[in-house]
Order: structure tokens, then C-alpha cells, then sequence
């Protein structure tokens, strides 16, 4: 019998690899394991971003299903359930959703890129640009290296209109960002209307905090926390 410990990891280790939606599972793949995927061949790639992100910059061969259309179930369901569907969005929360959503419709073998087109671009795969090398969009890194010298403390909010806990922690940090003046700037940024910097950056996930005290980088976060926690930290680099 295994120790209860053991045990215990063995289901983690199980529930971080796979969801459960009413007996089907979608599996979230690394970027190495995703690719390995799609070489096998026989795949149906997936891309549940918007039109307009598509349309920048996509993976070879990928179909655009948006997951915020209203016809999404309907297109999703003229996929073939006889090969398996590999996912991705922009991060991996959009494609969490709509993959746990084509598991629930049936498809046994769905997988999730663990981290979106962020981490895949971070990894240095291949994207594919309809239009050409992509403009720039959004910061520069340049721009952005400038607006976090400050005397005060930057607080850099990466972030997405679609993110859950994007939305949880915005009023937080206006909160924040309204009561600590003096101390503070919060500075949110949209990863989507900033691809070149949450490149540049290797953003993989979002929210995340990070922040700054004369130009560098004293402490970051990965998803949301509550405000005394974050205070906390503002409160220790004020002085």
C-alpha cells in the first residue's frame, strides 16, 4: 500500500496534467510535447482566439474558432471525433475553457498548449504572419524600460480583457493605485494590444505583477492576490 503522502502526490500530479468534465479529459501539453503533437500528423489545430489575433500571426495550419462567438459550440461540433484536437489562445485561459468544452461534447482527445502562443513564440517556434513581420504593436521595450524609472515604486499589471482574474484584481490595483499616490504607480498593460512586449518579456501567463524601485525589478507575481498582500510588499520596498 503506498504511503498516504505518496498517494496524495500521484493525484496531484494527475489533477495539474488533466481535467475532468463529466468523465472526459482535455490535457494541457508543454510546448515540446504540443509540437511532438502535431507532427504525428492527423491532427485538428485549433486557434480560439479572435479574428483579429489570428489574422496578426497564427500556427501553421490552424483553424480559427472563435471561443467569445456566439456560434462556437456549433462550429467546434463539426470537428471529427476520430482525430485527436489540439487548442491554444493567446495564454492558455481561453483555450482551458473551450478545450474542457470539446471534451464535454464528446472529443476524447483533446489537448491544451500549456501557456498559449506566448510561451510557443517564447520557446522560439514558428508562427505564421499573413500580412508579413507583424507591426509594431503596443509598447516598445524601450518605451517600457523608460516608464518603469520612476521615484516611486511601478507596479506593472499584465493583463487581458478575457482573464478572469485579470478582472479581479483590476479594482484592486485602481484601489491601490488611488490611495497610495505618493508611493505607487500602477501601470496596467493589455498583453493583446502588446504582443511584441509580452514577447520580449516571455509572458506565458497572465496576471502578473511585477514591480519596479529605480528601475528594477524588486518583485513579481503570477495570478492574482489579495490587496494586504500586495500592500505588503509595496509597504516593504518604500523604504
Amino acid at each position: 500500500m503506498f504511503p498516504k503522502k505518496i498517494f496524495k502526490c500521484i493525484i496531484l500530479l494527475l489533477a495539474i496534467s488533466s481535467c475532468n468534465i463529466n468523465g472526459q479529459k482535455y490535457q494541457n501539453l508543454s510546448v515540446s510535447d504540443f509540437d511532438k503533437k502535431l507532427h504525428d500528423g492527423n491532427v485538428q489545430l485549433v486557434d480560439v482566439r479572435t479574428p483579429e489575433e489570428y489574422a496578426e500571426r497564427h500556427l501553421k495550419d490552424a483553424v480559427n474558432i472563435n471561443f467569445n462567438s456566439d456560434d462556437f459550440v456549433d462550429l467546434i461540433s463539426k470537428l471529427d471525433k476520430t482525430k485527436p484536437v489540439l487548442v491554444y489562445c493567446l495564454s492558455g485561459g481561453r483555450s482551458a475553457k473551450a478545450s474542457a468544452l470539446i471534451s464535454k461534447k464528446g472529443y476524447p482527445q483533446v489537448y491544451n498548449l500549456d501557456g498559449g502562443i506566448l510561451a510557443w513564440t517564447s520557446a522560439g517556434q514558428p508562427v505564421e504572419t499573413p500580412g508579413g513581420a507583424p507591426k509594431a504593436k503596443g509598447l516598445s521595450m524601450d518605451s517600457y524600460l523608460t516608464n518603469v524609472k520612476s521615484d516611486k515604486l511601478v507596479l506593472v499589471d499584465f493583463n487581458a480583457v478575457w482573464c478572469g482574474p485579470c478582472k479581479t484584481l483590476k479594482p484592486i490595483l485602481e484601489e491601490i493605485a488611488e490611495q497610495n499616490k505618493d508611493k505607487v504607480i500602477v501601470m496596467p498593460i493589455d498583453v493583446d494590444q502588446n504582443t511584441q512586449l509580452a514577447d520580449a518579456m516571455h509572458i506565458q501567463n497572465i496576471p502578473l505583477m511585477i514591480l519596479y524601485k529605480d528601475g528594477k525589478e524588486v518583485w513579481r507575481q503570477l495570478g492574482a492576490i489579495s490587496k494586504d498582500s500586495i500592500m505588503d510588499v509595496i509597504k516593504s520596498n518604500s523604504k
